[in-house]
């Protein structure tokens, strides 16, 4: 009889070894695939709706806007163009141009400001980071930073957060 308990006892230690190694770590898997753009031509502003855009921002103070960068997020509904001076410094003015398909549906901010970086941050949202020179900050070493998550709302663009800055 006492074999019988030994023999069980074995059995319940090793089944809960079992279950417990099953639930210890595990080496990473493979990264995931990166998604195919599923966002057609048709789904965003058109070039010269683009150039229409562009030039009807107020100029910068010297030199003239040029596009520096372009995206939009995962649902194809934000689209945006960042545009710089064509004559660059450091802390040269930028700004940021948003569309919902053909259409351009505003910029984040009334003034063009220095250090811009625009990135799809959800599959209907994009975020536009700010950074801002502080006290003694060198040009182009600005240590103030915030972000902004921006959506498309009824066709009109939508501010998630409070723009930061001075």
């Amino acid at each position: 009889m006492r074999s019988i308990g030994y023999t069980s006892a074995f059995v319940l230690l090793a089944a809960s070894a079992l279950l417990t190694a099953g639930c210890g770590w595990s080496p990473k898997g493979p990264d995931p695939v990166p998604q195919a753009d599923k966002c057609t031509p048709a789904d965003g502003p058109a070039q010269n709706v683009v150039t229409a855009a562009i030039y009807a921002l107020p100029a910068p103070p010297s030199g003239k806007w040029t596009q520096m960068s372009s995206g939009h997020t995962a649902n194809c509904a934000l689209y945006w163009v960042q545009v710089g001076q064509n004559n660059s410094t450091p802390d040269s003015l930028q700004q940021v141009v948003f569309f919902n398909k053909n259409t351009m549906i505003g910029t984040p901010t009334p003034n063009a400001r220095p250090y811009i970086t625009v990135t799809a941050s959800a599959p209907d949202s994009a975020t536009v980071q700010y950074q801002w020179q502080q006290g003694k900050d060198q040009p182009g070493m600005p240590t103030g930073i915030g972000s902004v998550r921006f959506t498309v709302d009824g066709g009109a663009l939508k501010a998630l957060d409070p723009i930061p800055g001075p």
